[in-house]
């Protein structure tokens, strides 16, 4: 028996300094996080989200008729091979970015293949998308796959819920009936919710007042709004600067951070630069929400997850470091800044990323390359469309 030790560690958000804590052998580090980052919703099969240097939307209903994809996103989701290549990569980028739980949205056959052909593995949340959508599964199919997968799923690390996309592209019957899915096996049910416009009281025409079967988690929930009893808030400050220059203007009802879009922008760990702009002053609440807040958002276990960096706590803050050790349940993912069993190194999984999103391009799409903007930069734009932040 040993000790992880380090100069500075945040422990559920608390930033604590001379850290010291039982492993199972010594570790010395310059900054622990405890646990590590959860990022609360992820497409991992985005690879062009139809951005423009000078749009911006109103909502998401707006972004979903009006963006020019350069890609055809259904023949991603059905090409299985492609699409499970992309959600491993989202994963194992995610772990080298010090996220060790993930909630994983899109097709549940390709999240599930590439998360088993990872030797490291972050946590994670496999919540299928529902839409009444040509293109896209209904509940009763998804039902089927869930059906069929959840058997691989034994470690303990990973479970299935279900995610309906919005109250605008899911019938109210279909939202009702993917809730009780969800309950049936006492699991999530996500969705995009107020996402530019408020919806909390469409929710409650169709479901009720609560309190419900299951956990819901409302992603984005950019307008402060009364949501019924029991709903969970994941707001995603980066996506919603770039899309529509604005995000949840008060960390008050958000209970955990996504990133949206991992393998264009990256994980909700290298948002925190942009997050700490958005709310000046609100550093502890920002690691809590970061962190543990997520698991405890989506019932997630967190025994032996760890982040650590021979970097302190301000570079990891300001986007400058990187892990050099992750530890899910207790087992290292990531050793020496690099992940175990393939020993990839992030600029690796970064050029692997860049090789996928190019191939699905010239597979599925026109074969030019999509615009990503810089995270960062975003805040710099909101300022400049009324002469103030708008968050």
């Amino acid at each position: 028996m040993g000790f992880i030790e380090s100069e500075v560690a945040v422990v559920y958000g608390r930033i604590v300094e001379g850290f010291r804590a039982p492993y199972k052998e010594d570790l010395y580090f310059k900054t622990v996080i405890v646990p590590g980052f959860s990022d609360g919703h992820m497409h991992t099969q985005v690879v062009d989200a139809g951005l423009e240097p000078s749009r911006v939307w109103s909502n998401s209903y707006e972004w979903l008729e009006t963006r020019r994809l350069r890609v055809d996103e259904a023949a991603v989701r059905s090409d299985l091979d492609l699409s499970s290549r992309l959600a491993a990569a989202a994963f194992s980028r995610s772990l080298l970015e010090g996220v060790t739980l993930v909630a994983a949205t899109g097709r549940l056959s390709a999240n599930v293949r590439g998360w088993l052909s990872l030797t490291s593995r972050p946590r994670a949340i496999f919540l299928p998308t529902v839409m009444d959508r040509a293109g896209w599964p209904s509940i009763r199919e998804v039902e089927v796959e869930i059906e069929r997968l959840e058997g691989l799923l034994r470690d303990g690390l990973a479970k299935i819920g279900v995610f309906v996309h919005s109250l605008g592209t899911a019938k109210p019957e279909s939202v009702r009936r993917a809730l009780q899915t969800a309950a049936r096996r006492r699991s999530i049910m996500g969705m995009h919710l107020s996402e530019g416009l408020p919806e909390a009281g469409r929710l409650v025409d169709v479901l009720g007042r609560g309190p419900y079967p299951a956990r819901i988690v409302a992603v984005h929930c950019m307008e402060v709004e009364d949501l019924p009893t029991g709903v969970r808030c994941v707001s995603c400050p980066a996506s919603n600067q770039i899309l529509y220059r604005r995000t949840r203007p008060t960390l008050e009802g958000v209970d955990g951070f996504g990133s949206d879009w991992p393998l264009l922008i990256g994980t909700i760990a290298r948002h925190l630069p942009l997050i700490n702009k958005l709310y000046p002053g609100r550093l502890q609440e920002i690691l809590y929400k970061a962190t543990i807040g997520g698991y405890r958002a989506y019932l997630a276990l967190h025994d032996g997850d760890f982040v650590a960096y021979d970097a302190s706590l301000e570079d990891v803050l300001a986007g400058r470091a990187l892990p050099v050790w992750v530890s899910v349940a207790g087992k290292p993912a990531v050793v020496e800044g690099r992940l175990s069993g393939s020993g990839y190194g992030y600029g690796e999984v970064l050029s692997i990323i860049r090789r996928l999103i190019k191939e699905a391009l010239e597979k599925h799409g026109d074969g030019s390359l999509p615009y990503i903007p810089d995270v960062e930069s975003m805040y710099e734009a909101s300022l400049a469309l009324e002469g103030g932040p708008r968050s």
